[in-house]
């Protein structure tokens, strides 16, 4: 998994977004290369982004924009490939670009506080979860959030950041 982020932050938490992206490719079984764009925000940036994305006037976590088009919800991840995405790859790196993730460190430290779970954890939670919408999963309905619960929780599993 290619991540691009031009943030400073970005360099403190590179080894475990590398960690958390390279346990969601081999766990999801995608087999092309794939690019993530992520990036650091303020509360105040966040706050803006989700409400001219998606009407909310709040801070909110993480928001994910992907890329890919899907007609329903579900998960792509076995589709992903240069030939089923050809107009989704970046020329440079051959990788077909899942889309952005859009992180506010500082409700994130807030939410590792409140939930008892460190920061390492926390963040690579949100990266999965981010992840996953990015591949077409979500939790609108019930069953559709136990579904990316399960998958959330596996991955995280895998690299010992499970709930505590």
């Amino acid at each position: 998994m290619i991540i691009q982020c031009n943030n400073k932050i970005y360099k403190k938490y590179e080894d475990l977004l590398k960690n958390v992206g390279n346990t969601f490719v081999n766990t999801m079984q995608i087999t092309s290369e794939i690019e993530v764009n992520i990036l650091f925000v303020s509360a105040h940036k966040i706050k803006k982004i989700n409400r001219l994305n998606r009407s909310i006037n709040k801070v909110t976590d993480v928001l994910s924009f992907p890329t890919l088009t899907t007609n329903k919800v579900e998960d792509i991840s076995k589709k992903i490939s240069v030939k089923n995405y050809a107009f989704d790859v970046n020329p440079e790196t051959n990788a077909v670009v899942l889309g952005d993730i859009v992180f506010c460190l500082r409700k994130i430290k807030k939410q590792a506080k409140e939930y008892g779970n460190t920061l390492n954890r926390e963040l690579g939670y949100m990266f999965v979860h981010g992840l996953l919408h990015l591949v077409g999963y979500d939790h609108m309905t019930e069953d559709d959030k136990k579904s990316m619960r399960e998958k959330e929780e596996l991955i995280l599993s895998k690299i010992n950041l499970s709930r505590n």
